[in-house]
């Protein structure tokens, strides 16, 4: 991609960027909601009716509900929200909504949250502390707390930030196909239903809007592949081609490339080549060489054979 060029507003853009587009410099009257902005807020309160604990979905209407001055949209969704945060266990984000919530403890479910969040992270707090208090008196950890549970739960935690980051670019990817009409409207609500209505596991699962589109419309990838590839004028490999190397494959943690779609499978003197499923991602492409330690030469692979190429790797690591 040309460094001046510039995509189109993405969904976490739309959340972030609001402000500036409503706003009245020195002023505290609102204009009119951007057209991007309300279609941005219909298609979103959509996809909470099939999906009403979806995390984008709320902190995206959250921010944009503030902007267009619909508080009490913004109060319900935020109470949503602090639920969802509690069962992803994301206590710290919970904590963070909770103190949001708290300019409307007048309002009963509001007030409930917040005790809700408190409640939960105090017993949090009071089990990782009797927890050190068993370890520290050389007690043995009962069935429910095995000496391992502190590292498992850390891997679940990074899986969890690595699915999130995730979730977002990806469905970022299918509005820019919406917005570009690279598919038709239809097909791409079809696969952000699928590519949200997913649960949250400890287990890493790969999370790519191009390999939803493949399972769901085949005959479909192939020209959508072209229109990303000029798009990004990152060019294609035929993956199946090469053995993937066993010291490409370690240059990045094993979670990383079968969330993120990131598969290092050579290298070339020092640098990487990396094989992706969403060429248009900048910021994971940022990412990635950050992660490696090395510069990385990225590519652009059929999901079909990248997922055998990842499948490799998973059994002989």
């Amino acid at each position: 991609m040309n460094p001046g060029s510039r995509l189109p507003i993405t969904i976490s853009e739309l959340a972030t960027g609001t402000k500036n587009a409503l706003l009245v410099t020195g002023e505290c009257e609102m204009a009119e909601p951007d057209a991007k902005v309300v279609e941005a807020i219909a298609f979103f309160e959509q996809m909470l009716q099939t999906m009403p604990g979806d995390r984008t979905s709320l902190e995206f209407l959250v921010v944009a509900y503030e902007q267009t001055g619909q508080d009490e949209k913004r109060r319900d969704c935020l109470i949503k929200l602090a639920h969802t945060l509690l069962n992803e266990r994301d206590y710290d984000n919970a904590q963070v909504i909770a103190g949001y919530l708290s300019a409307y403890t007048d309002f009963p479910p509001a007030r409930a949250a917040v005790q809700k969040v408190a409640a939960v992270i105090q017993d949090e707090i009071l089990r990782g502390q009797y927890h050190s208090d068993i370890s520290g008196s050389g007690g043995i950890p009962g069935a429910d707390a095995p000496a391992f549970a502190p590292a498992f739960q850390d891997v679940g935690l990074e899986v969890h930030a690595l699915s999130r980051a995730a979730s977002a670019a990806e469905m970022d990817l299918v509005w820019l196909w919406k917005e570009r009409e690279f598919l038709p409207k239809e097909i791409c609500m079809d696969v952000l239903h699928v590519l949200t209505d997913r649960p949250v596991t400890d287990v890493p699962a790969l999370i790519s809007a191009l390999v939803l589109l493949d399972e769901q419309h085949p005959e479909l990838t192939d020209a959508l592949m072209e229109r990303m590839q000029r798009e990004s004028e990152m060019p294609m490999i035929p993956i199946e081609l090469f053995e993937v190397q066993r010291a490409a494959a370690a240059v990045l943690a094993p979670a990383y490339v079968h969330v993120r779609g990131v598969l290092p499978f050579a290298l070339l003197g020092g640098d990487a080549l990396v094989a992706v499923l969403n060429p248009l991602n900048l910021a994971l492409q940022e990412e990635t060489v950050a992660r490696a330690a090395r510069p990385c030469h990225f590519f652009m692979a059929h999901p079909r054979t990248w997922q055998q190429a990842a499948a490799k790797i998973t059994m002989t690591q």
